[in-house]
């Protein structure tokens, strides 16, 4: 061949990407989110800011007193550094051990990841849980420090019980519901041979359906209250007005907030199972009952409680139902009024109640009428929950 008719192959290099490892600091938190299952996207909240406050990023129980902006800029400087998971296969099996020991973690734990590049700051919304910082896509997950490792907690997660049994056992020694869902979102509670890693928001719906249930049998032999209580709590411009009164256990939720498009009405009565609940109120309501059926068990008495939520501001759904469940317990743990009869409760009730009590009740067809309880107009209920 001809020099002149050499062969030439044209080549285009592209720029190859470089992992770097990078030291974080969890305080400890994980989150699980969905993808395509069997896969899952696992991963570790953790800041590249080493901070005396670390412990209490993910810690809501802590955030007494903090305004809101301080919430949020504690939430957005905690990257989810996440991995696929197959959740059927429970595999890759040194990543799910790190997250499991972290989620067993008492303190702040300091961890290593392997990633190409480390986006700026910027808060997510991640539905039906707490917002965080951006998610960074992690080769690898390693903990380089001693985690503390709650010995209580390790106990419960070794036996081989229901994973409601557990979740009540940790709730009884005083761990917080999201202390508990983390543990069942890594995979550590129930049956042993049959525990998966599921996304977080479903473990909290979990834990809180166990301990209702295990709070009504708790509450079956207790005496109901006699008296009639109104308790209010204001929470980041949030209006919790919560009527406590004479009967079975029961919390039923009712939700206005006020949007752009006018006021977006929400209501989840317990124990109606044909009733069509937007998604929005079906997760707050179940963490509104957390905190009540909470109080309670802790009143040691029965009530029928309603929870009247009102939201002036539509920015607060950033902080997902949390703010449901602390606004729900504050109210619950204020100086409430007490009242002696119905007629008296009804009356300061409305006194009380932003908005009017008209616009709760005008565009709800469960309900007939308001006479300090619900009138549920289904004809198909079992007596016991007609009032």
């Amino acid at each position: 061949m001809a020099l002149d008719h050499v062969q030439t192959t044209q080549m285009q290099f592209g720029q190859s990407v470089v992992n770097r490892h990078l030291t974080a600091f969890s305080p400890p938190g994980v989150i699980v989110e969905a993808a395509k299952y069997p896969i899952l996207m696992a991963g570790v909240l953790a800041s590249t800011e080493p901070s005396e406050w670390l412990s209490i990023y993910d810690h809501p129980e802590s955030w007494g007193g903090l305004d809101r902006d301080a919430i949020l800029t504690m939430r957005k400087r905690l990257y989810r550094f996440t991995v696929p998971i197959d959740a059927r296969a429970m595999e890759p099996k040194n990543t799910i051990e790190v997250l499991q020991t972290i989620a067993l973690s008492v303190s702040p734990v300091a961890i290593e990841v392997e990633t190409s590049s480390l986006p700026p700051k910027k808060l997510s919304t991640l539905g039906g849980q707490l917002p965080a910082s951006v998610c960074v896509n992690a080769k690898s997950i390693e903990i380089v420090s001693e985690p503390e490792i709650s010995r209580v907690a390790q106990r419960i997660t070794e036996q081989d019980i229901p994973s409601s049994e557990a979740a009540w056992k940790l709730l009884d020694y005083e761990y917080t519901l999201d202390q508990v869902a983390r543990l069942m979102s890594v995979g550590l509670l129930g049956r042993i041979d049959s525990r998966r890693l599921v996304p977080s928001r479903g473990a909290y719906k979990a834990v809180i359906d166990a301990y209702v249930s295990r709070s009504l049998i708790e509450l079956i032999e207790k005496p109901f209250t006699d008296s009639y209580r109104l308790g209010m709590s204001e929470l980041f411009g949030d209006n919790f007005t919560i009527l406590a009164q004479p009967g079975e256990p029961r919390v039923d939720y009712l939700r206005i907030e006020r949007t752009s498009n006018g006021l977006e009405h929400g209501a989840s009565i317990q124990g109606v199972k044909n009733v069509t609940t937007d998604s929005k109120t079906s997760v707050f309501s179940d963490h509104a009952r957390f905190s009540a059926f909470s109080n309670m068990v802790k009143r040691e008495e029965s009530a029928h409680l309603t929870v009247f939520h009102f939201s002036r501001n539509n920015t607060n759904n950033i902080l997902g139902p949390w703010l449901a469940r602390a606004g729900v317990a504050m109210a619950l743990e204020s100086n409430q009024v007490e009242l002696d009869t119905r007629e008296n409760a009804l009356m300061v009730l409305k006194s009380f109640l932003v908005p009017d009590i008209s616009v709760w009740t005008q565009e709800n067809p469960l309900l007939d009428n308001f006479g300090g309880a619900f009138t549920l107009v289904e004809n198909n209920l079992p007596s016991n929950l007609i009032r």
